[in-house]
């Protein structure tokens, strides 16, 4: 069985997508830890931080800058990747936290 996340990116399971490209989707956590809880995922999928292409870890990155500049906060987030203990899912992905932006947040309609 696909995981959540291939599962969400196949549009099988919904979801609050934020952002969506073909390398990458950005969408609303379902269990937010802050009051801006995103997550920054990968559609091409590895399982932890050290199995992950450099250059996958480099357009992650790229699309954190993105969604602060989108939200106007460029200088408020914070990223968080788990990585074998806490990584409730094999499937690298950031997490994209704030306690800003929550006013120019508008999702994509499927």
């Amino acid at each position: 069985m696909s995981s959540i996340f291939t599962q969400i990116i196949n549009r099988e399971i919904p979801s609050k997508i934020f952002h969506d490209t073909d390398s990458v989707i950005v969408i609303a956590d379902i269990n937010p830890k802050a009051p801006l809880h995103l997550l920054i995922i990968p559609k091409e999928e590895s399982k932890n931080f050290y199995e992950t292409k450099i250059e996958t870890l480099q357009m992650l990155s790229d699309t954190a800058k993105l969604v602060a500049d989108k939200l106007g906060i460029a200088d408020h987030f914070k990223i968080l990747i788990n990585n074998g203990l806490g990584q409730e899912i094999p499937y690298l992905h950031f997490h994209f936290m704030s306690d800003k932006g929550l006013n120019k947040l508008k999702f994509i309609e499927d």
